[in-house]
């Protein structure tokens, strides 16, 4: 699993192609995030609301991946991760691109127009001169609100002692891989590892004390 393009320090713009492979013997799907900065880190905050392509379950081998509209993103900097997950894990493979420029021209927006108040039309008047009333205004049918999509479950995580093409694969850490509870329980087996060897050292120097005494009393009484 790669992403081939584009690669670490590319400069973007307009609708992007992201190629590469997602494969795996137990392949279930694949999918495609970007998140702003110019390296991933702990703190690496995943679009997962827009991903480029997600929950794709049909393997890719060197060809797109998922198409990014870079139009609908600030100019800046960006990193790409390509998730594959296996069937029964949910724990993903992940590798990632840093250092990714996206760079459109910034278009100017173009000034309204100015209405310009109609002339009076004729027969809006009565016989007596007197104006008509005003007519009525029109119904305005308000678009439907889009449906907003799935929120994809997945966790930022850093990525650290990459190689020099920016990819990590398994880097990304879901939730639940660092938790609190791990935590102590690792601070809780450190604990009683260290008790353990508190206990075999005075263990240790009581036996010996009780070696030296033993001599003593021996020494003291030759014919005992």
């Amino acid at each position: 699993m790669t992403i081939t393009f584009p690669s670490e320090r590319s400069t973007l713009s307009g609708q992007v192609g992201i190629q590469g492979t997602a494969t795996h013997p137990n392949f279930n799907s694949y999918g495609v995030l970007y998140a702003t900065g110019s390296r991933v880190t702990g703190d690496t905050a995943w679009q997962l609301d827009t991903p480029i392509a997600w929950d794709i379950r049909t393997m890719v081998v060197n060809s797109v991946l998922g198409t990014w509209d870079t139009t609908q993103v600030p100019n800046g900097l960006y990193v790409l991760a390509l998730v594959v997950y296996e069937v029964g894990n949910e724990t993903p493979l992940v590798h990632f691109v840093n250092n990714i420029t996206v760079l459109n021209e910034e278009t100017t927006p173009t000034p309204e127009a100015t209405a310009t108040p109609d002339a009076e039309q004729p027969g809006t008047e009565d016989e007596t001169g007197e104006a008509g009333p005003p007519p009525a205004a029109p119904t305005i049918v308000q678009p439907a609100t889009a449906t907003p999509r799935p929120t994809a479950t997945l966790a930022a995580a850093a990525a650290a002692d990459e190689d020099e093409s920016g990819g990590d694969e398994g880097g990304l850490l879901p939730a639940g891989i660092l938790s609190i509870d791990a935590v102590r329980e690792a601070a809780k087996t450190g604990v009683q590892f260290a008790f353990l060897l508190y206990a075999i050292g005075l263990l240790y120097v009581l036996a010996k004390a009780a070696i030296r005494y033993y001599l003593r009393q021996a020494k003291g009484n030759p014919n005992s």
